[in-house]
């Protein structure tokens, strides 16, 4: 058997080599080996520590990497089968050449290229500087109207960023605009930073990043405002009434002596603006009854006055007959009651002028057999007017059939 053994053991390897040849070939017929180009993502795992910041980088959003391994690998590793994993919590300031080398999520696998190798990247040491807020104003008040010394809280403010970017900034602003401003003004206002030349200095941290501001604005002596007081005379048509009165502008401005000032009261009237018999909305540019000693600020002497003029709304009942619908001949039919009170409401005038005609009311006998039944009448009524009430609610009508023989008696 040893002898056997010893004789045969070239052709058993051989044997054996064949199989897994054969194996080996059937396996690359069902899962080819495959080379592929993959764009694998440059991912950052870690990033600087707290107090220093990645200022400059020429890391790439990807890189080109080549790769051979069997079908079913590429088909498993999906979309992030690939990445460049990147660690920056362990560089210190300055510049630094980092490896990208790929991280292969699949086996087996064989990583022919990537391109490119490396990239250079910039720490900077993160710096931080107390600045006060400086309150910038822009526009102008109303006239009459002066800004005081404006506050803020809190008054300072901390900056951070790299030496570079801290070393430009020449100011902390809070920009408030007071362009036609009458009242104080009170608002929380976002901080920017800038330059020498006023320009906005960019990746700065800023805390707090914005604060309360407060801009007093006061009223120079001898100007005032006075509220616009449109003068009405007459009264509108029967059945309608005001319901709104307005002018533009609300608020007019004088100036004059102070003395003078001092004496007007908080408004200024209008010249008379007729309604008398008005049926809808008047609009009207007026002149203003501008007092003695005293002068407009503004060159436009008139305001325009809007005066809202609507129907008065109430209610008013008529009776009226229904009249039968959906009913032929040899069919009769007979209503009781013979008429019914309608309670209406809407606006007084189309109210008072409502006609026989305008309202009516209809009970629909369609397909009704014989006999005695209850219905709702339906009313009829012009747009704008609103039946509240019918009464009765229902009415009873008789149904007969006129070609029926009479009855008659034993």
């Amino acid at each position: 058997m040893a002898r056997w053994f010893a004789n045969n053991v070239s052709l058993m390897i051989l044997a054996l080599l064949l199989a897994v040849f054969v194996w080996m070939l059937a396996s690359l017929q069902q899962d080819p080996i495959l080379e592929s180009t993959i764009a694998a993502p440059v991912v950052i795992t870690s990033q600087p520590l707290q107090d220093q910041t990645l200022s400059a980088s020429t890391l790439p959003p990807t890189i080109t990497v080549r790769l051979r391994a069997p079908q079913s690998v590429f088909e498993t590793m999906g979309n992030n089968g690939v990445q460049v994993p990147v660690d920056l919590s362990q560089l210190g300031a300055g510049e630094h050449i980092v490896s990208l080398a790929p991280v292969i999520n699949g086996s087996p696998s064989q990583l022919i290229s990537a391109r490119p190798t490396t990239a250079t990247v910039t720490i900077e040491q993160v710096v931080t500087q107390v600045f006060p807020i400086r309150i910038s104003l822009v526009g102008t008040p109303a006239i009459g109207y002066e800004a005081q010394t404006p506050t803020a809280t809190p008054q300072q403010a901390t900056i951070s960023g790299t030496q570079q970017v801290i070393s430009q900034v020449a100011s902390v602003d809070a920009i408030v605009t007071i362009d036609n401003v009458r009242a104080s003004i009170e608002q929380a206002v976002r901080l920017v930073a800038r330059n020498a030349d006023g320009g906005i200095v960019g990746n700065v941290g800023i805390v707090p990043e914005a604060v309360a501001v407060k801009v007093p604005m006061e009223q120079l002596s001898n100007y005032r405002d006075l509220a616009v007081r449109a003068q009405l005379s007459g009264q509108p048509a029967e059945g309608y009434a005001i319901t709104n009165i307005g002018a533009n502008p609300q608020v007019v401005t004088v100036f004059g002596p102070k003395e003078a000032i001092l004496q007007l009261p908080g408004f200024i009237e209008t010249l008379e603006v007729t309604v008398q018999d008005a049926i809808g909305d008047i609009e009207q540019q007026v002149g203003l009854n501008v007092p003695p000693n005293v002068s407009l600020v503004s060159d436009n002497q008139s305001v325009l006055v809007r005066v809202r003029i609507e129907p008065q709304t109430g209610a008013r009942t008529v009776s009226r007959t229904p009249t039968v619908i959906g009913i032929t001949a040899p069919l009769t039919a007979t209503l009781s009651p013979p008429s019914v009170d309608i309670v209406l409401s809407g606006p007084l005038p189309q109210l008072n002028a409502l006609t026989e005609n305008d309202v009516r009311v209809e009970v629909d006998a369609s397909g009704l057999a014989t006999g005695v039944q209850q219905l709702t009448p339906r009313v009829i009524t012009p747009d704008g007017i609103t039946v509240q009430s019918v009464l009765p609610a229902t009415v009873q009508i008789e149904v007969r059939d006129e070609s029926a023989p009479t009855p008659t008696s034993p």
